[in-house]
């Protein structure tokens, strides 16, 4: 059975949830409830271990105060987000396509070692919702995150957000007044000891075929969404040689419901081919589309859309609710 929407978006983002983890109690006490988040220190942010931009959507269940009831107040402006990525050149060949690519992959390269150490950089951008009884505030958090792994699992991670971007003074006073994040996301650098540096897998990738492995955290009764999920969950936090690239290629290729959507320029100006599975597992019909270069396999981006429903998002259809872009995947050595 699929773990509930509530339980999975506690599990994905730990700490940042206010009601740490316990169940609201009967409406006689939610007021309780309420005047105990609001006096919580400022939540640190979670660990972007397996985090999942798309959980902004099941994350309305998560916040304590969704069970209040208020006056109605009028919904605020449609959140801003970033514009849709324009496809051209689609077509249904997505699985052969992508086979092709992930042959080219495993011909591609390795990267050059000038260290002993991982070097990732993943930027991304997050859509933060929060229903307050007919009140709807959004806020858009974009941040940074890089990494140093080293072959004995030891290294660091630094992690940086952006202020929060609101659409009106309305919308941004109910988040205040909820104190989702207190002040704010505080940057983090955080320095872990051998064989402590937080990741989805233990070791390296297996050699030969990956499906059995990307699916160890990630249950295959999710749907095809959560081997996508597994693939950028490993692109967070692994280099990945020519042939275990090649391999995670050759998994999202079976997914049925692949669909190639054509060639797209990603948010860091780079060409790539999208390809895409569309689901309603998160709750709300979503595309999730992954952007590979078509000559090295690698990995440029992936990207969460509302395709035909927002539901309580104060967004407006199609729309973008969270990107990744993965700009960085070299050896290189821990900065001092």
């Amino acid at each position: 059975m699929s773990p509930s929407p509530t339980r999975e978006v506690r599990r994905l983002l730990g700490p940042a949830d206010p009601t740490d983890g316990r169940p609201l109690t009967a409406p006689h006490d939610r007021r309780a409830d309420l005047d105990r988040i609001l006096a919580t220190s400022p939540p640190r942010p979670a660990r972007p271990v397996a985090r999942r931009l798309v959980a902004a959507a099941a994350s309305l269940a998560l916040l304590g105060v969704a069970g209040l009831q208020f006056a109605p107040q009028p919904r605020p402006a449609f959140a801003a987000t970033p514009a849709l990525l324009q496809f051209s050149g689609g077509d249904g060949a997505a699985s052969e396509l992508l086979v092709t690519i992930a042959d080219r992959a495993a011909g591609a390269p390795a990267a050059a070692r000038t260290g002993d150490h991982e070097h990732l950089v993943v930027e991304s951008w997050g859509l933060w919702t929060s229903v307050d009884g007919e009140r709807v505030a959004s806020a858009v958090i974009p941040s940074r995150a890089e990494s140093w792994r080293g072959p004995d699992d030891s290294g660091r991670r630094d992690t940086r957000f952006e202020d929060a971007q609101f659409t009106s003074p309305a919308s941004e006073w109910l988040w205040r007044a909820q104190n989702l994040f207190g002040d704010g996301l505080d940057a983090t650098s955080e320095d872990y000891p051998a064989g402590r540096f937080p990741a989805m897998w233990a070791g390296q990738p297996p050699a030969g075929d990956l499906d059995d492995w990307l699916h160890i955290a990630h249950p295959r009764e999710n749907g095809p969404v959560e081997t996508i999920v597994a693939v950028t969950d490993l692109v967070r936090e692994r280099l990945l040689t020519p042939a275990t690239r090649a391999a995670a290629l050759r998994v999202v290729a079976r997914l049925p419901g692949l669909t190639h959507d054509g060639t797209v320029t990603d948010r860091a100006g780079r060409t790539g081919a999208a390809f895409s599975v569309t689901s309603a597992e998160s709750g709300l019909p979503t595309r999730h589309t992954l952007i590979v270069d078509p000559g090295t396999g690698v990995l440029l981006g992936y990207e969460q859309m509302l395709t035909t429903d927002a539901g309580r998002l104060d967004v407006r259809v199609p729309a973008v609710i969270g990107y990744e872009t993965y700009l960085t995947a070299d050896w290189t050595t821990l900065p001092r």
